[in-house]
């Protein structure tokens, strides 16, 4: 009982931070202004957009395959399928059930255990992470005008997050000893003044090392870092495709940071497809480059629509192609709560 209702509570409250984002950036659009920019919109750009989203889906397939064990024979398609239903769940039910929707959709049709695929998401995730604090770094490094602190700082968090990403490497070599050295220092640092946070970390470690030790070799952890870049690189692409589409020569940093500044909103909970949180994300990184309010909310309309009915879409079909309802995800999500 307890645990339905801080479901529920988590599943109001994402809800209404989205509509306070929603409420906060509609007070302050002109409507005129906002139903002109929506009218700029190249529609021969939509191959572009389906075909670029669908890529994305097809690399974070290949990238998942060096995540799980090579001796197990999993199916590229299926990974391909599991990531679509996955991210369909996302769009269409609340608190990013995907995650959890992912690894059982799999485990349902390939040798793949459910906890080996949720495993492998939390490491997929983490490498999500270090890609975003690279073009972070290299998106703000490239900023003008920009006060010289902050610009050396952008290029800190990129040079920290390759070193972050070489103890990765030293992790997968000799993962117990990381992983002792890690809880100990943790317990050192804060485990006195706030047990509860140490705990918390010691478990993330140990989970992200779990899913880390399912990757085969060093080389299954070379393509990893590949096909992050190459995903990422991608997404970057669909947004500067999105600029072109309205008619704007932008530089290609325009279309990377808007990528990272959208990545970083959607982190926070929010209602379900991401409502909300993606649109503050384009008004914030199209603000930097002195966009007005009104073209980045129709940007953001256009890109967010794009995606969702691609992906929704597609979900579905494959759902339905596999005899499954969304019933049946909600009821999966049910049994995990």
């Amino acid at each position: 009982m307890q645990k339905i209702r801080s479901h529920r509570t988590a599943v109001v409250a994402s809800g209404l931070l989205s509509l306070a984002i929603l409420v906060g950036l509609g007070v302050r659009l002109d409507w005129a202004v906002l139903g002109v920019e929506l009218g700029r919109v190249n529609l021969l750009y939509l191959p572009v957009f389906v075909l670029l989203t669908l890529a994305t889906f097809w690399v974070r397939a290949l990238r998942w395959r060096h995540l799980l064990p090579s001796e197990l024979a999993v199916s590229r398609m299926s990974l391909f399928e599991a990531t679509l239903v996955g991210f369909t769940a996302t769009f269409v039910l609340p608190l990013r059930v995907g995650e959890v929707i992912r690894p059982w959709f799999l485990s349902r049709w390939q040798p793949v255990r459910f906890s080996t695929g949720l495993a492998s998401i939390v490491t997929e995730r983490a490498f999500d992470a270090l890609t975003l604090m690279v073009m972070l770094g290299l998106a703000v490094g490239n900023l003008e005008p920009l006060p010289p602190l902050i610009s050396v700082g952008a290029k800190v968090v990129a040079v920290l997050a390759l070193c972050i990403l070489a103890v990765l490497v030293t992790a997968y070599l000799g993962s117990n000893k990381m992983t002792r050295w890690a809880e100990q220092l943790i317990v050192f640092v804060i485990g006195k003044r706030y047990p509860k946070l140490a705990d918390r970390l010691v478990m993330m470690i140990e989970g992200f090392l779990s899913g880390l030790r399912g990757v085969s070799s060093l080389r299954d952890l070379g393509w990893v870092v590949l096909w992050s870049a190459t995903l990422w690189g991608l997404l970057a692409l669909l947004y500067q495709v999105g600029l072109w589409s309205f008619g704007v020569d932008a530089s290609l940093w325009v279309g990377v940071t808007v990528c990272v500044m959208i990545a970083l909103a959607v982190a926070a909970p929010g209602a379900p497809g991401f409502v909300g949180t993606f649109q503050l994300g384009c008004v914030i990184g199209l603000s930097i480059f002195g966009y007005p309010d009104e073209f980045s909310i129709a940007y953001s309309i256009v890109l967010h629509s794009l995606q969702a009915v691609t992906v929704v879409v597609s979900g579905f079909f494959i759902l339905h192609r596999r005899g499954l309802h969304m019933i049946d995800l909600k009821r999966q999500v049910q049994a995990e709560n």
